[in-house]
């Protein structure tokens, strides 16, 4: 099921709510009946992760003892993501899939989450997350309306291009694609080349037609969106173990009834280890369906990333000083 923005901002509307002004959050009119949340995400319904959030939304529905139903949109059909934040912030019932950077505007911090080279392995989401660091972070932005609903891992991620890149002076003149939040660029000086910014949803065109020369993703992602028509190199950059989150508005879940906060809470935080092996068990899958599909694969000699990487967190001033050493100790 699809449906327009405008019908969705209308549809938010009835029984009284006007969530998506933000001048009220929904209430529970009718306690007999579930509350409808949507989520909104970014991946397309072709995209292997799809049917993963559909069974996390079956997991919420059945642990919430019927007081929540929760639809799946794909290819942010309700909104832009970073819009969808907003809305959210103000009391949207929309279940809004995003990374970790799109959170800097309101806890700068979350953005380290995505910072390069900084996170190892898939497990270390979950020490982050459920660190007492990270739980601080949560409550700075629940009050300013947006709840952490999961974290799990999104697929380790490398460079796709028009060229092959063993190091990053390969990278020179190279116009990589990448999403406009600051993190994201970050990323891109990393990387090395030419900053591209381009919505997600704009970046096979971006690519079919020359506007970028490469991007960066998890493997899944590189097959699902077709990226990989565009481009035949895919260079081993491990620059990024990715995470992805589902974000609610605060003022939702405070007017849920306890069955559906207790559903949204304990599936919420245990999805994470339930999400990882799948995701490790699927890049192995689709480099397989990469390669018949003709593309190259080649290693990279990291260390000239690593270098570049380490000067990140010069670029986020407004981090504590010792953000990073509490990110080591945590995950190790």
């Amino acid at each position: 099921m699809t449906i327009s923005r405008r019908q969705f901002m209308k549809s938010t509307a009835l029984g009284g709510a006007a969530v998506a002004s933000g001048l009220v959050a929904p209430s529970i009119l009718h306690a007999q009946s579930p509350t409808l949340l949507r989520m909104n995400l970014v991946v397309g319904n072709q995209d292997p992760t799809f049917i993963m959030w559909q069974d996390f939304g079956r997991r919420l529905e059945q642990a919430s003892e019927g007081t929540l139903r929760i639809e799946i949109y794909p290819s942010e059909t309700l909104g832009k993501t970073n819009d969808m934040i907003e809305a959210v912030s103000r009391g949207a019932p929309v279940l809004q899939d995003s990374d970790p950077t799109h959170l800097y505007n309101y806890k700068s911090d979350f953005a380290s989450m995505m910072a390069p080279y900084l996170l190892k392995k898939p497990e270390d989401i979950g020490k982050l997350w459920n660190s007492e660091l990270v739980k601080s972070w949560e409550e700075e932005v629940q009050a300013q309306g947006l709840r952490v609903l999961t974290m799990t891992y999104f697929g380790t991620r490398h460079l796709l291009s028009n060229r092959q890149v063993m190091t990053r002076a390969d990278t020179q003149g190279l116009k990589i694609r990448n999403a406009p939040t600051k993190m994201w660029n970050e990323v891109g000086r990393v990387l090395g080349g030419n900053i591209t910014n381009t919505a997600f949803s704009e970046a096979y065109s971006a690519l079919s037609q020359g506007v970028a020369d490469g991007a960066e993703s998890p493997l899944s992602v590189i097959h699902s969106t077709r990226w990989f028509e565009t481009k035949p190199y895919i260079s081993l950059t491990n620059h990024l173990v990715a995470t992805t989150s589902i974000l609610m508005s605060q003022q939702v879940y405070e007017n849920l009834p306890t069955p559906a906060q207790h559903a949204l809470d304990t599936v919420g935080r245990g999805y994470t280890s339930i999400r990882q092996p799948e995701m490790i068990a699927l890049e192995q899958e689709y480099r397989n369906k990469l390669e018949e599909a003709g593309l190259v694969f080649n290693d990279v000699d990291q260390s000239s990333f690593l270098d570049a990487a380490a000067a990140t967190p010069s670029h986020f001033p407004e981090w504590p000083s010792s953000l990073y050493d509490r990110i080591h100790t945590i995950i190790g």
